[in-house]
């Protein structure tokens, strides 16, 4: 049986395309508002650089968690939409979660550091998860609103 829930940050269950907008719009919203605040503007009000060093570490993390809630929201739409489906689409849906969804959030806090070493590859790299990948995502996550469930 899968339960619906309206969890930030949960991958059991499923979640409805209504509770699935809500949830992306605020999630959205305090991603952009993180991205729009420039935090050197506080770096004179702040005594200790320590301290404004601990205010952008908080400010990333803060975004990363938003990042991760982001997928996991998506993650329990697929479901919800592929409940009904037959087992060979949901184990599809989930290899396009990882290619499309996955891949670029650990290409690009993780592996880019790895991969640069030989800027050859991080260059193709950079390409394909920037202008490929990403695009597809936002797509794909704007689709997965109008996809009707069981």
């Amino acid at each position: 049986m899968h339960e619906s829930n309206n969890d930030f940050f949960s991958y059991n269950g499923t979640i409805s395309r209504k509770n699935y907008l809500i949830n992306m719009l605020i999630l959205i919203a305090l991603y952009v508002g993180c991205s729009f605040i420039r935090f050197e503007n506080f770096e004179p009000f702040i005594p200790v650089k320590f301290l404004f060093s601990v205010l952008l570490f908080m400010v990333g993390l803060f975004k990363f968690v938003i990042l991760m809630s982001a997928l996991s929201v998506i993650y329990r739409r697929i479901a919800d939409f592929s409940r009904s489906k037959s087992y060979n689409f949901i184990i599809n849906m989930k290899r396009i979660f990882v290619f499309i969804f996955i891949f670029p959030v650990l290409y690009l806090f993780c592996l880019r550091y790895f991969f640069d070493i030989i800027p050859f590859i991080i260059n193709i790299l950079d390409t394909f998860v920037i202008s490929v990948l990403i695009p597809l995502a936002f797509i794909a996550s704007i689709i997965f609103c109008f996809i009707k469930g069981k």
